[in-house]
């Protein structure tokens, strides 16, 4: 690939130049657990590039491969030459450039996969495999990784990656909010408490909080679907959880039961210096038959509709009444049309001395393209401030995924060059330094603070 891929302007390339190598923070990331801690060698490219990659399982869903050659039990070559097939369909798709620049960047190839080379490619993947100890730690260190936060439940044990360098544990905690008497039974027993009622839940789920933070969490998330409504605290959250426990709880009293605990939660990241993500508007319930093979997660949600704003800022005014306050807060929306909506929400709520209590997240999931990421740059720049912008994540379940930092820095730089070559920017020392913070320094910085 050119070495000034996606650089329209010379100033993009200046700016590109000065932030190409700085450290990757890589706050919110579904990598494997189980890879990251036993640091496991990775033999075949099928395993490493396609399998992990629910991306590229929907491309090929949509050009209509046989599901046998995508999560199926036929061969990893024959999975990869189905892949390799599909390529030359996805022109204009992101998966197109990301997919060059992991071969790219890896491997060193620079050839676009098609049917007819698919076997070499393979093979020489596979070679560079055999000839290289490529592991976890291998793209730690490949993408100067300085910090890679992968997901866990607060069930999972965070002391897994107290050895490994660079990775810290990322609290997903929505089971929190939504118990079952499963949850709620393995949180009875890695805490030690008896739990009886909600005060002994959420005295056990305070408890566990404070083994994350001890391990080196920061950074929580929590996914409010399409269709999210905020319900302020009517007393009865002591009766909802019986009947969450019990399975017999009915939607509205699911739905007040979330809000509840969600502003018991935010609190305690508040307590503990943490910060909260919150994950908005996927439409996770599409495909029937998809989610009966695959599982919740196979690379098939789509966008929700707009937000329900009122419920969204009356969460957050409600959280901020408390005695703890917000923590510092990160809104990701899968609507694009709600980028202008959060990006003004960042500034309605503030905190003397706080920098950026409310930002927004990068483009995320099915926005995180050419287009998407200069839509999200652009609203930010003049709804909110760039200057606040927490950095660039992958979200990602590959390892390879890693290259859509570089991904990002090539876009912003262009955003931000094409704004100063067009005379909307006046000091370019001023703009630089912005970018390196958008690329690195706010989350360094926010790290640091804690």
């Amino acid at each position: 690939m050119d070495e000034y891929f996606l650089l329209s302007n010379s100033t993009a390339k200046k700016l590109y130049g000065a932030v190409k190598d700085l450290p990757i923070i890589d706050y919110h990331n579904h990598l494997s657990l189980e890879d990251v801690k036993s640091n496991n060698r990775f033999n075949n490219v099928y395993d490493l590039w396609v399998a992990p990659d629910p991306y590229k399982h929907r491309v090929m869903r949509m050009c209509g491969v046989n599901e046998e050659y995508i999560t199926g039990n036929k061969d990893k070559k024959e999975k990869f030459i189905k892949w390799c097939e599909t390529f030359p369909k996805l022109i204009g798709n992101p998966l197109y450039h990301w997919s060059l620049m992991e071969l790219s960047y890896v491997f060193g190839i620079e050839d676009l996969p098609n049917g007819e080379n698919a076997v070499s490619i393979y093979e020489k993947c596979n070679a560079f495999l055999e000839e290289n100890e490529v592991t976890p730690k291998f793209f730690l260190n490949k993408f100067n990784a300085e910090l890679v936060c992968p997901c866990f439940t607060l069930t999972d044990n965070p002391e897994i990656l107290k050895n490994v360098k660079g990775v810290t544990p990322s609290l997903r905690a929505d089971n929190v909010l939504a118990p079952d008497k499963k949850f709620v039974s393995e949180l009875s027993k890695i805490t030690n408490t008896e739990i009886k009622n909600l005060s002994d839940y959420k005295s056990a789920v305070s408890k566990q909080i404070k083994v994350f933070r001890k391990a080196g969490c920061i950074f929580s998330d929590h996914a409010l679907d399409n269709g999210f409504r905020f319900f302020e605290d009517d007393s009865d959250s002591e009766k909802y959880f019986d009947r969450l426990i019990n399975g017999d709880a009915e939607k509205k009293q699911k739905e007040k039961f979330f809000s509840y605990m969600l502003c018991f939660i935010a609190q305690e990241y508040a307590k503990n210096g943490m910060i909260m993500q919150l994950h908005i508007g996927a439409q996770r319930y599409t495909s029937s038959a998809l989610r009966q093979r695959l599982g919740a997660a196979g690379g098939f949600a789509a966008i929700g509709s707009c937000v329900d704003i009122d419920s969204v800022a009356k969460m957050l005014d409600t959280i901020d009444k408390t005695k703890e306050r917000l923590p510092k807060t990160v809104l990701f929306t899968l609507n694009p049309a709600d980028n202008a909506t959060f990006s003004c929400l960042s500034g309605s709520f503030s905190r003397d001395g706080k920098s950026g209590l409310i930002t927004q997240g990068p483009a995320w999931w099915w926005c995180d393209h050419k287009k998407g990421i200069t839509d999200m740059l652009n609203d930010t720049a003049s709804f909110s401030l760039l200057y606040n912008f927490l950095g660039m994540t992958t979200d990602s379940r590959s390892f390879l995924s890693f290259v859509r930092h570089d991904y990002f820095r090539r876009i912003l730089c262009s955003v931000l060059g094409e704004m100063f070559e067009n005379g909307e920017i006046f000091d370019y020392n001023a703009l630089e330094d912005l970018v390196k913070r958008m690329c690195y320094k706010n989350a360094k910085d926010v790290i640091g603070e804690i």
